[in-house]
């Protein structure tokens, strides 16, 4: 009787964390029915105007990488953007790559070596878009997902800011707990609270409309401008969450910040600066 007893009370106190794990595994699959049924509608809308997306990519040596960022920009199937590819004083290959760009919608500048957040400041001036993307240099832009941001902001007049999911290759190597993970889809629910405590969107899963003026980094971080930037557009009203997929995130690039030498720091400012 007392085993029974035992065993009950053991079931009893992992009863919650069960409960919690079914929970997040549900709202994982809604999630992902969320994301392929708008993805299939994107395939096949036809949108009734076409903007001009300026998608920011700030690059420092990452040559390698580079190409594959551009050509997944080439075959996005909306056709009307523009590239505003900023070189923060690479000393690879990528002067010449850039210079030897045959498309014409992506444009050079080049940094002044300050880091990601000053290099999408820079981009940021020079973009002529109606709506503002962004793709780092080791990452995949879904083919989809500028189509995705054009149909989005045309259904949702009112939206000044939206966040979509990515595919990380292997989500172990982003916490540095090991390598091996499956890819995974994220997209995350929007909640404020939440959001004060940690970040939900990529930078590559973010776009806003132009000219927002809370649309700048701060160049004092060098992890965290993403979730900065996020919290400041998002302080009075809340982003549009788009289910469809934004980017391909890769884990195997070297020099990542992500997780880096700087991240507690960064993090703790990020969460002073936009207290909620």
């Amino acid at each position: 009787m007392l085993a029974r007893w035992a065993d009950a009370a053991g079931f009893l106190r992992l009863l919650p964390r069960r409960l919690a794990a079914a929970a997040r595994a549900l709202e994982n699959m809604d999630s992902s029915l969320r994301v392929r049924a708008v993805m299939d509608w994107i395939e096949q809308v036809r949108l009734t105007a076409q903007p001009l997306v300026s998608v920011i990519v700030p690059t420092r040596d990452r040559c390698a990488y580079l190409p594959r960022a551009i050509e997944s920009l080439q075959r996005q199937s909306y056709e009307r953007w523009e590239a505003i590819i900023v070189d923060d004083g690479s000393t690879d290959g990528t002067a010449a790559l850039l210079a030897a760009l045959p498309d014409g919608r992506c444009k050079a500048l080049p940094g002044n070596g300050a880091g990601v957040c000053a290099a999408r400041n820079i981009g940021l001036a020079a973009a002529g878009g109606d709506f503002i993307a962004y793709l780092d240099d080791d990452n995949l832009m879904h083919p989809q997902w500028l189509k995705s941001v054009a149909w989005a902001f045309e259904q949702h007049p009112e939206s000044e800011v939206l966040y979509g999911a990515l595919i990380v290759d292997d989500p172990a190597r982003i916490q540095r707990a090991g390598r091996g993970e499956m890819p995974r889809l994220f997209f995350f629910s929007y909640d404020a609270k939440t959001v004060a405590r940690r970040n939900i969107a990529d930078m590559g899963c973010i776009a806003h409309r132009a000219g927002l003026a809370e649309a700048y980094f701060d160049t004092r971080l060098l992890e965290a401008g993403d979730w900065d930037v996020f919290l400041r557009l998002t302080k009075d009203k809340p982003p549009l969450a788009l289910p469809a997929i934004a980017c391909y995130y890769t884990t195997d690039a070297p020099n990542r910040s992500t997780n880096g030498p700087t991240q507690q720091r960064d993090y703790a400012r990020v969460m002073l600066k936009n207290r909620r």
